[in-house]
């Protein structure tokens, strides 16, 4: 019995250790995002990859891409995306808008595991919902105006940019969660839940000021809301995504460092030799003496 019990138990360690290395290798991946919805005509190009032409009421929904992806809009046309960490995002009118990183640990769950994201946004409107992410998971946010970093926050951000003047008109509003932002001169301003900044001026020297949201901003929320809801009817899981993510191979040991292949050494070349030249001697610097001009030479001035 004792015997029986002893291999009983040893089945059961092999296979947590089976699941568990089976979870390790999972690991990092390149995320993955679904359009959900489209208003007017968008063109979703991926690092790297195909351009997906999307139009308002296409029975193709939600389409998959790459987690590495530039968004094109005419001002009036938008596109809600949820990603595979979970997060949704809004993003409406001319502009420029890019998911620039996006790694995610799906070694866990799709919102419990870490995910770095780094998004590129220089002129419209968006809107992103990262209230589900981790505590140990990072989103930065580019702008021409300085930087965005958010935890666990539901927000919205508009840019506008006069090509004449060069000065922009910019707003940003939390609805939930806590938004820092970083102009270019070095200040920090924290936004909490109701809170709107609002600014204008030249990207490197533009005036803040802090209040309360705006009646547009709640307006905004709620159909953010509503969009968010009509996508997540689609019940899109991890297997859902898996086709569009790439896997990262990434060192466990390592701090974020990726794990190159060992290459084998081939023993029938020779090898090289670096012999390394003499030290130069020093050059003397040579002063140059003109002589005075003759006198047909004197006369000619």
């Amino acid at each position: 019995m004792r015997s029986l019990s002893s291999k009983v138990l040893c089945l059961i360690i092999c296979g947590l250790l089976n699941a568990f290395t089976q979870m390790q290798a999972e690991g990092w991946v390149r995320g993955a995002v679904a359009v959900t919805s489209v208003r007017g005509d968008v063109l979703v190009e991926e690092a790297g990859g195909a351009s997906l032409q999307l139009h308002q009421g296409d029975d193709s929904l939600p389409r998959l891409a790459s987690g590495l992806l530039q968004v094109s809009t005419q001002p009036e046309n938008a596109l809600f995306l949820q990603t595979s960490n979970q997060i949704s995002i809004y993003n409406e009118g001319v502009g420029f808008f890019a998911i620039e990183r996006f790694e995610q640990d799906i070694g866990v769950s799709m919102d419990q595991g870490k995910s770095r994201m780094i998004l590129n946004f220089r002129q419209g409107l968006l809107g992103v919902d990262n209230r589900i992410l981790s505590e140990n998971s990072q989103i930065i946010v580019e702008t021409p105006l300085g930087r965005l970093s958010t935890k666990r926050a539901w927000w919205v951000m508009a840019i506008i940019y006069d090509e004449r003047s060069r000065i922009y008109n910019f707003s940003i509003e939390c609805a939930d969660g806590v938004v820092r932002f970083n102009d270019q001169r070095g200040h920090t301003y924290i936004l909490r839940n109701g809170q709107r900044l609002s600014g204008a001026g030249a990207s490197a020297r533009a005036s803040i000021e802090v209040g309360e949201m705006s009646e547009d901003g709640s307006e905004f929320f709620e159909e953010f809301a509503k969009m968010k809801e009509e996508g997540e009817a689609f019940e899109l899981t991890t297997d859902t995504f898996r086709p569009k993510m790439k896997a990262l191979n990434y060192s466990n040991q390592g701090k974020g460092t990726r794990a190159e292949a060992v290459q084998p050494i081939n023993l029938s070349k020779p090898p090289v030799l670096i012999e390394y030249a003499p030290r130069a001697t020093s050059v003397t610097p040579y002063r140059a003496v003109i002589r005075r001009p003759s006198a047909y030479e004197a006369d000619m001035f």
